[in-house]
């Protein structure tokens, strides 16, 4: 299995981290090829060597294009795209964070939000050259150190704002941050939605067999280096460790009685699990949150399922991992008849757990009129 490590050693950008993947093996012709198919005019785009100290790597040369795009139109555009369907699921999973977040923080609908600095095409630049990039080199599963983001304040669109934008705080949310003693936007939105987008939020970096290590440059001058560092390399499979996808949605204006049944519908559908709890909303409404555990090859339908069964207009999407004990059902014979048993093995092989499958015990309590909790205790001390 292919993994990343993202070592931030002063913050991260969306630029940042394309340099840091071309020094890591993603060439740049191949970069170059696939921005190119966007349907407009691109700024001038040369990588160069650059050293931090003895640190040398790749620094993009980016010359500023005044062209600025609306939510809608970065929309068209990845969809649209000539490229592979994981780099527009990929390039648009990452948008959505941003749209998610800029909602969020102005607290406005998803559908009224304007892009102020993000609406300019080296976004759209960052997102499907980072896609490309990562999947070029066929990365499976990502990990992040914590994130450096500076102090003071910075000029937007907006004014004067503390630093780091309430974005990129709301979009780093469930990931450690540290704060450097620096008046500078060490890691923006973009680079934000990176790490939110690909990272495992919930686990360190598990030993690997480090294969290559990209430098991306930047041009701050500080007693830190201004690079940003990452480690690919391979790991070897874990039993019981997998990659999943977490589709959530917060919803205000559903017949309660038709969620239930449309619950079963996206489980049907592929989801390894699918859950709702209340909520609180815009306004203190109550509404529900769905959220929803599915694998890579189930992803596109359950997605789809969501939409047509639900009135949510929109879903956030996020990778994470799992763990789970290897899984064997046996019968067991009882005094009462058979039963299945599930049992729970840790790595070595241990029994660690059991669960008696509740459809056996009703069928035999029905059959006998015993209680369900008398029935279960005697054939839990029975299988022991």
């Amino acid at each position: 299995m292919k993994i990343m490590f993202i070592d931030p050693v002063f913050g991260l950008s969306g630029d940042m981290m394309i340099a840091a993947l071309i020094h890591g093996g993603y060439p740049f012709e191949s970069f170059l090829t696939t921005i190119k198919k966007i349907p407009l005019p691109l700024p001038d785009i040369e990588p160069e060597l650059l050293s931090q100290g003895v640190i040398e790597g790749i620094h993009l040369k980016i010359k500023n294009v005044d062209i600025h795009l609306t939510i809608e139109e970065m929309e068209k555009i990845i969809q649209g795209i000539d490229v592979d369907g994981n780099v527009k699921r990929d390039a648009w999973g990452m948008l959505r964070i941003l749209i998610d977040a800029e909602s969020k923080i102005h607290n406005i609908l998803p559908d009224e939000i304007h892009f102020h600095e993000l609406s300019n095409i080296d976004t759209l630049i960052d997102l499907i050259g980072v896609a490309h990039g990562m999947n070029y080199l066929g990365i499976e599963k990502v990990f992040c150190g914590p994130v450096p983001c500076g102090n003071g304040t910075i000029k937007t669109s907006h004014g004067i704002i503390p630093n780091p934008p309430p974005v990129t705080l709301e979009i780093l949310n469930p990931f450690k941050i540290v704060f450097l003693d620096e008046p500078l936007e060490l890691t923006t939105p973009t680079g934000a939605t990176i790490i939110r987008y690909y990272a495992q939020k919930y686990h360190p970096a598990p030993p690997m067999k480090v294969e290559r290590i990209g430098y991306g440059v930047g041009t701050y001058k500080s007693m830190r280096p201004d690079i940003l560092r990452i480690f690919i390399g391979t790991l070897e499979d874990k039993e019981g460790f997998d990659e999943v996808w977490i589709i959530e949605t917060d919803i205000d204006d559903m017949d309660l009685e038709y969620l239930a049944p449309a619950v079963e519908r996206i489980r049907d559908a592929g989801a390894l699990e699918c859950v709702f709890f209340p909520v609180y909303m815009k306004k203190g409404r109550l509404g529900v949150r769905l959220s929803i555990l599915v694998k890579d090859d189930k992803l596109e339908k359950v997605k789809n399922t969501v939409f047509s069964e639900t009135t949510t207009f929109g879903i956030r999407i996020r990778k994470d991992s799992r763990e789970v004990l290897k899984r064997e059902i046996k019968k067991e014979q009882t005094p009462f008849g058979t039963i299945h048993v599930k049992y729970g093995y840790n790595s070595q092989g241990e029994p660690l757990k059991t669960h008696i499958e509740f459809d056996d015990v009703k069928k035999i309590a029905d059959q006998t009129g015993i209680s369900y909790l008398t029935l279960f205790d005697e054939i839990k001390k029975s299988i022991k």
